[in-house]
């Protein structure tokens, strides 16, 4: 990726009448668009944006108004969901509503025999998305291969604080996308482009008026991959801040570095002035907190009584907007009211404890260069103990105090504070994802194998696992990790769920048919490590690989053999290593004749979590070989 940073000049005598945003050409389709066929830059996308552009203006009363105009092209029936459209909004404080909505669908391939429906106002509803947002919907009706589907609407907002970065990139590849903003008068606006060096951007600025324009033309679609970052760290985007403002009596800068974006932050309503607030209720508490000796077991205990008294609304906010006295009297909030509490009553505590400003990887990597607040989604605690920071997330209810959240590893965070803040990487590479798992089995004369499995869960692992037992319950979590490929479970067990300096264990029986004829059976050697597909066998990438954090994974399995079979062949036993020795895979298969039994061993380590793209035809070639030993059998011949 390329970024390009641009600054928009200062706007003083910008008009303050909004111009009427009909968009001329909307339902005038050309011939060319009708008679295609498969898009010429992306030949297997189910449909193609052929148009999507958006007008951001201001009123009179300085509201922002972004008039927004879409246009889809249907290439196959897989493409049919393009018809089913949301539209979020921001109703909280009735700060944000979508009105002027018009959608059409056109059919047919020539100009002059074309039928066109429109949708009418009963085929649009609104709802509530959840406490903050609101969504319209509406469902295209009569698509069919070839059909062009297009909507165009206005989202009206009481402020430029609303203001959305604009991405040209989508998972559909897009013919034309293109965008123009007027910055309200005496205001100046920063923008950064980020796109791949091969595609070309248009980006022009009027001083006058105040509108910078922005276009981008045919761009690949962008589809989620195994073990990516962010999407939108690869989407071609231009990203916006306001960096200064004009009083009358001269320009005042806006968060232009790091020191001042901390600076503002500590001043505002809805993040600075909550550090500090008295949390109701809690004073008996941290008074017994204080009398603990340890610093460590202080920590735990504050994070486990925020836990145990506090919801996550699932929504991820860098502020309390709604302040953090009532959230708390709620039991309710977002990751940014909780992790705010958390703070407090941390520092009740007398511990060092500190806000920190996190982006996690699935929302998108920080250019530290760069100072936008908006690059960060969430808020958690970080707390200072012998020098070692500890960073805690109260609406995460499965990783204990000393874990890092797996979510903010290999990730870059801003610690908020006057004197000890400052951007930090945040790392941790003592603790890692760790399983061992056993086996002993046995197969009988009709080639039903058998068995009792021990499973013991480390670290991330162990945070894993519970998670999903937790949320998915027992049935749905024995089925997707175990109960599948023809194997049955029964008296499965789930040890220390709630000792988390524990391992977590799992104990349970299963059974299974193996295939093969009258003379011969295939016993796998790979059962139950996690390793069932091959996430890497795309010829290409567009995205780094990140694993988010180290992983041992060793397999210990013995199967008792019954008088009537004997070996046929065994696989070979195997050491592979990458050219930097950051990934080891072995195996080894031995057989007892003496006890007619064989004997199992796998070893998966990966001493590194994070590769780039440049790297992928390494790790590639590695899993190709890798999945290729896991699938040769032991292969049992009758006597």
């Amino acid at each position: 990726m390329k970024n390009i940073l641009f600054l928009i000049l200062l706007v003083l005598m910008a008009p303050f009448a909004v111009q009427a945003q009909e968009f001329p050409d909307f339902g005038n389709v050309s011939a060319e668009e009708l008679q295609l066929k498969e898009c010429a830059f992306d030949k297997d996308a189910n449909a193609v944006v052929l148009l999507d552009e958006a007008i951001s203006d201001h009123d009179d009363e300085r509201h922002l108004l972004t008039y927004h105009h879409v246009r889809i092209k249907i290439l196959k029936e897989k493409g049919f969901d393009e018809a089913n459209v949301s539209l979020h909004f921001y109703r909280k404080d009735d700060f944000e509503f979508i009105d002027r909505l018009e959608a059409v669908v056109i059919n047919g391939n020539d100009p002059a025999n074309i039928t066109t429906q429109k949708l009418s106002k009963k085929d649009f509803y609104t709802r509530d998305f959840n406490d903050r947002l609101g969504v319209v919907t509406f469902t295209f009706p009569n698509i069919k291969v070839g059909s062009i589907i297009e909507y165009k609407y206005r989202s009206f907002m009481k402020h430029y604080g609303g203001l959305q970065d604009w991405y040209f990139q989508q998972e559909l590849p897009t013919v034309k996308s293109k965008y123009t903003l007027t910055v309200l008068p005496n205001l100046e606006f920063s923008y950064r482009i980020s796109k791949r060096e091969d595609l070309a951007v248009i980006a022009k600025t009027d001083k006058e008026s105040g509108k910078v324009y922005f276009e981008m033309n045919n761009i690949p679609g962008l589809t989620d991959e195994p073990y990516m970052d962010a999407r939108k760290d690869y989407i071609q985007k231009v990203d916006f801040q306001l960096s200064g403002y004009n009083t009358g009596f001269g320009k005042t800068n806006y968060m232009t570095s790091w020191d001042e974006v901390i600076r503002e932050l500590l001043t505002t309503k809805e993040f600075g002035v909550q550090l500090g607030k008295n949390i109701p209720g809690t004073g008996s508490f941290t008074d017994e907190v204080k009398k603990l000796t340890a610093e460590e077991d202080k920590m735990k205990a504050v994070y486990k009584y925020v836990r145990s008294n506090m919801s996550w609304n699932n929504i991820h906010s860098r502020n309390a907007y709604d302040g953090v006295k009532d959230p708390w009297e709620k039991k309710k909030g977002t990751s940014g009211e909780i992790n705010l509490i958390l703070v407090n009553l941390l520092k009740d505590a007398d511990l060092e404890a500190y806000p920190v400003l996190v982006s996690e990887r699935s929302y998108g990597k920080v250019n530290a260069q760069v100072p936008f607040v908006d690059q960060f989604n969430s808020t958690v605690a970080c707390v200072v103990i012998k020098g070692k920071k500890y960073y805690l997330d109260a609406t995460d209810t499965y990783t204990p105090a000393h874990i890092t959240p797996n979510g903010i590893l290999n990730t870059t965070a801003l610690i908020v504070h006057k004197k000890n803040g400052g951007l930090v990487s945040i790392t941790n590479d003592s603790l890692q994802y760790s399983d061992y798992i056993s086996a002993q089995m046995q197969l009988d004369t009709s080639g039903v194998l058998s068995g009792e499995v021990y499973i013991k869960s480390e670290g991330y692992s162990r945070i894993k696992r519970l998670s999903a037992f937790k949320k998915e319950g027992q049935e749905k979590y024995v089925n997707f990790f175990y109960q599948k490929n023809g194997v049955t479970v029964k008296d499965f067990e789930f040890l220390n769920q709630d000792n988390d300096s524990l391992p977590a264990e799992q104990n349970f029986k299963f059974n299974t048919n193996l295939t093969g004829g009258d003379q011969y059976l295939y016993l796998p050697v790979n059962m139950f490590s996690g390793f069932e597909n091959n996430p890497f066998t795309r010829a290409s990438r567009f995205s780094n690989i990140n694993f988010g954090y180290k992983r041992t994974i060793s397999t210990f399995a013995t199967v008792t053999l019954p008088a009537n079979y004997t070996i046929d062949a065994l696989p070979k036993n195997i050491r592979m290593t990458t050219p930097d020795k950051d990934i080891v895979f072995s195996k080894s298969v031995t057989y007892d004749k003496e006890n007619n039994s064989v004997t199992c061993m796998l070893m998966f380590d990966f001493k590194k979590s994070l590769y780039t793209v440049d790297e992928y035809p390494v790790l590639m070639e590695v899993y190709k070989k890798m999945f290729d030993y896991l699938k040769e059998p032991v292969v049992l011949k009758k006597k």
